[in-house]
């Protein structure tokens, strides 16, 4: 009875161990049982089995007998080489019905996972309960931008299809573009309403500092709603549009026609915005993403408040491990780790990281320094847990030690890569959750398509959009490249165009809102009037060629900007190193703003 079960216990060994040794294994308990039939040396032998199974066996599967003796690479009947395993003893039948039984359990129990309804994400764009399933059938139904009327620049024209428009010659409009804000890449325009249902010329309009310009454009329209949305919507040059939705050719000041034509699809996104609370969703975003880009408006007071108050949040420190931000030196970076702990660090020592950023030409403001604070007060009331971190996203540049532009020019150079580089290894190597917070100019999509729009507005020609090749910004490359998802968030308002114009939609949000971008006429606005406050005119680009949502706060004309006062610098050791750097920078100081100023275009007076 004994030598039959340890055969047994045998069959738990490698098939190429049992042939090698189970005969000589087999003869040598055979022997043992002879020579120990007393009680206590029958019970040593057990436990030597026991043991010898405990410790052998293990090993047994990690060193060469738990490998195949024979391996054939043979080509298959379609000469593609394949791999076959042959061992000498076949698969029993117990193993074949407990693998047959599990896996049909897995696949049962698979299914029934993905037929039951679950809680589903509304910052996906929908509501309720839904299955797996229900959702991917959701999302692939779901109505999505198409291309706007300049996409279709290489097609022919319908015959036949052009209407009555009036020309004149004007430049076209050049994107503005700073260096320090605000930094976005551009958009298109939109009318004003009020149109009747006749044929009219509707004047758009838009201006810069150094120019104004006038477009006029006739509409054959059948209804104002369908005016309406065509022009805000769809059009972001000057064109003209059939009852029947299809467009004839575009005409740009310098003669040039864009012949278009429909495609068969509605130019017209169908879907309605969810409105998701600003805190929540973007909460909830770090449940999905690892990474969460913000694509700030510098110096927004009501930006920055909202930040403040996320950072405070009941959940947001049980999410959010680091946040990455722009305005802060890594030279300072052990100070401000000190400060947001909770040691005891002179505000003024801290400070020095935002104010002493490379590459800045004004004044730092103040609303930096509220989110380090912020991070601070939060990281106090849970003592004793892990805390929020600041991560330094700026090269450490020390300004005592940069006396012309030849000093400064490795900083300018790096910070994008500087910034990426601190996100892999302080943010991804570590499997951290971090929200970065930079200028909008820095993680917009589309920035090599925007450049050829604002180089050919200067020089009076149009560039047709390819939004099939409308990539990430750099940052947000290399961080997709090493591994991230990144999900990108714009600050914007209601600003439409470079004139103060409005949409009045936005009125009735209950700000502060997150808005997706993909499907719905929010994601067709021109992106950089809505993220510039106005102050740049638009280009075919739209909010969602750039970023995947949109954060909402506040009108145009509640928005201000915040300046350091004329006591933090008139006279001041900080104002006399700014006008210094501003000399290295610029080559001239800078003219200080001071307080609280309007963020937004003001709209123009209309002459009576």
């Amino acid at each position: 009875m004994s030598e039959k079960m340890y055969i047994r216990l045998l069959r738990l060994y490698p098939p190429r161990f049992r042939q090698e040794y189970e005969e000589e294994a087999l003869q040598l308990i055979r022997d043992r049982l002879g020579e120990e039939a007393v009680f206590f040396k029958r019970a040593r032998l057990w436990w030597d089995l026991v043991t010898d199974l405990l410790v052998g066996l293990p090993q047994a599967y990690r060193n060469s007998y738990a490998t195949t003796e024979t391996m054939i690479f043979s080509p298959n009947a379609d000469g593609v080489p394949s791999f076959r395993v042959l061992d000498m003893e076949p698969l029993r039948r117990g193993s074949i019905l407990v693998g047959t039984t599990v896996s049909l359990t897995a696949i049962a129990a698979f299914g029934f996972v993905l037929s039951r309804p679950i809680a589903y994400l509304p910052i996906s764009g929908s509501n309720g309960r839904m299955s797996p399933i229900e959702s991917v059938l959701e999302r692939l139904n779901r109505p999505t931008t198409s291309d706007t009327a300049v996409s279709g620049a290489q097609e022919a024209a319908e015959s036949g299809s052009t209407g009555g428009r009036e020309q004149q010659p004007r430049p076209w409009p050049a994107a503005a573009a700073s260096a320090s804000k605000p930094e976005t890449p551009a958009l298109r325009s939109e009318s004003k309403r009020g149109v009747s249902e006749q044929d009219q010329v509707v004047p758009i309009r838009t201006q810069n500092s150094n120019e104004h310009s006038s477009y006029l454009m006739k509409l054959h329209v059948p209804s104002k709603a369908m005016l309406e949305n065509v022009i805000r919507r769809i059009l972001p040059i000057d064109g003209n549009v059939l009852a029947n939705g299809q467009t004839t050719d575009l005409t740009t000041s310098s003669g040039n026609s864009y012949p278009l034509k429909d495609r068969g699809q509605s130019l017209i996104p169908s879907g309605q915005p969810q409105l998701q609370n600003a805190s929540s969703a973007m909460i909830r975003l770090f449940q999905t993403h690892d990474i969460v880009m913000f694509g700030e408006v510098h110096d927004s007071e009501q930006e920055y408040e909202w930040l403040c108050k996320l950072v405070k949040t009941p959940g947001f420190a049980g999410h959010v491990d680091d946040i990455v931000v722009e305005f802060g030196n890594a030279l300072y970076q052990k100070t401000v780790d000190r400060y947001v702990a909770g040691e005891d660090v002179p505000f003024d020592e801290v400070q020095k990281a935002w104010r002493n950023m490379v590459a800045d030409a004004e004044p730092v403001s103040p609303v930096y320094g509220w989110l380090y604070k912020a991070v601070r007060e939060a990281n106090m009331k849970h003592l004793g847990k892990r805390g929020i971190r600041l991560v330094m996203g700026s090269p450490p540049g020390d300004w005592s030690k940069i006396k012309d532009s030849a000093d400064l020019a490795p900083y300018e150079a790096e910070r994008g890569q500087w910034y990426a580089q601190v996100v892999k290894e302080e943010v991804l190597a570590k499997h951290h959750h971090a929200l970065l917070i930079m200028g909008a100019g820095h993680f917009l999509r589309g920035h090599d398509q925007a450049l050829q729009f604002e180089l050919a507005a200067q020089q009076h020609r149009v560039v047709p959009i390819d939004r099939a090749h409308l990539g990430p910004g750099y940052i947000e490359r290399d961080l997709r490249a090493a591994g991230s998802n990144p999900y990108l968030i714009v600050f914007g308002t209601n600003t439409i165009d470079n004139r103060g114009d409005v949409d009045k939609r936005l009125d009735s949000w209950p700000a502060p809102v997150i808005v997706p971008l993909s499907g719905n006429w929010v994601g067709a606005l021109p992106a950089q009037p809505v993220i510039s406050g106005g102050h740049a005119p638009a280009i075919p680009l739209t909010l969602a060629d750039q970023a995947d949502a949109l954060l909402y706060v506040a009108p145009c004309s509640a928005l201000e900007t915040i300046y350091l006062s004329k006591a933090d610098l008139d006279g001041t050791t900080y104002g006399q190193e700014v006008i210094r750097r501003d000399m290295i920078l610029l080559g001239h100081p800078v003219t200080f703003r001071y307080g609280a100023l309007p963020q937004c275009v003001q709209p123009q007076q209309v002459s009576r």
